[in-house]
Order: C-alpha cells, then sequence, then structure tokens
C-alpha cells in the first residue's frame, strides 16, 4: 500500500488499467479500420491503440491530479504566510 501513494507508480498502473481495459473496444474498431484479414495485424494494431488511448487517459488524469495537488500545496503556502505575516 506504500506504493499506491507515491503519484508516479499510481500513474502507471492506471496506464496499464486502461490499456487493458481498452482491448475489447479497440479490437472491434481494428476489424471495422483496417482491411487486412491476418489476425496479426489486428492484434498489432489493437495493442499499439489500447496504448496510446490508455496513454492519453492516465495522462489526462494525472494532469488533473498534479492541478488539484498543486492549488492545494498553493492554499498552504499562502495560510502559512499569512499567519507569519500575522505574528510579526
Amino acid at each position: 500500500m506504500k506504493q499506491l501513494k507515491n503519484l508516479e507508480s499510481v500513474g502507471w498502473i492506471f496506464w496499464a488499467i486502461c490499456s487493458v481495459l481498452l482491448l475489447i473496444p479497440n479490437y472491434f474498431l481494428s476489424r471495422v479500420l483496417l482491411y487486412d484479414n491476418s489476425l496479426g495485424a489486428h492484434i498489432g494494431f489493437t495493442i499499439g491503440m489500447s496504448a496510446v488511448i490508455g496513454a492519453i487517459i492516465a495522462w489526462i488524469v494525472n494532469e488533473i491530479l498534479y492541478r488539484i495537488n498543486l492549488s492545494k500545496y498553493k492554499e498552504t503556502k499562502k495560510r502559512e504566510r499569512k499567519k507569519k505575516k500575522k505574528a510579526s
């Protein structure tokens, strides 16, 4: 559980989960997009598409979490400055 507190490792875990969840929908999408009927082409295209789309989704979620943490950090710094200025 200590590993899940590190935001970097959580991002990679979230990317892996997104990529795995996108495999089935992307497989059906690859059957529509590709004219080639070979199974290898569909599987390769599916894995690549899932990895890229999963990365985009994970990047968006990580950016949102970063912005939330940044705003909390700025708020605490602002409170500390006001408290320090008031104490002077």
